[in-house]
């Protein structure tokens, strides 16, 4: 898989200079390689003890799929922007899925056995409760409903400003 940016303009990048881009994937060394650490978080996607340190994906939990690192990599990305220029945090309220994901894995992940725990939306012990909920739909317009309730549509798409 090719680096999303280019590493020449990265390193142009006051800080970034020496910036590396590493593949895991190269020659077939280091393939899948998971789960060797799991920062603890707030739902904010913070690492406790931080106050400018956000993670995604596995390293804020025990996370299966690219949807999963896609969805906590959003609200860890756009949390990391607004406290760069000291702009309260979003927490995603739990009447939403990905809230109730980011929440409700955070807390089992903390439990005794919590670190044998796998949290995906396709087929885990997360899509167990998803369909409990009544979160399990593909229906764009209960989905958008919801989102328009919690008064959160269009969140990424709003410019993060001082």
């Amino acid at each position: 898989m090719s680096p999303f940016y280019n590493l020449e303009k990265l390193r142009m990048i006051p800080g970034f200079e020496k910036a590396i881009i590493v593949d895991p994937y190269a020659g077939g060394k280091g393939n899948s390689i998971r789960y060797l650490s799991v920062a603890p978080r707030d739902n904010y996607m913070r690492v406790k003890g931080l106050s400018n340190l956000f993670v995604a994906g596995e390293k804020s939990g025990f996370y299966v799929g690219h949807t999963e690192a896609i969805c906590t990599g959003s609200l860890a990305g756009h949390n990391a922007a607004r406290n760069s220029i000291g702009m309260y945090l979003l927490q995603l309220p739990t009447n939403l899925l990905i809230g109730d994901f980011i929440a409700h894995s955070n807390s089992e992940m903390h439990k005794p056995e919590g670190d044998t725990l796998r949290f995906t939306f396709a087929g885990s012990i997360y899509f167990n409760r998803m369909k409990e909920l009544g979160f399990y739909t593909i229906d764009k317009k209960i989905i958008s409903d919801r989102v328009k309730k919690a008064s959160l549509e269009g969140i990424y798409n709003k410019p993060i400003i001082k």
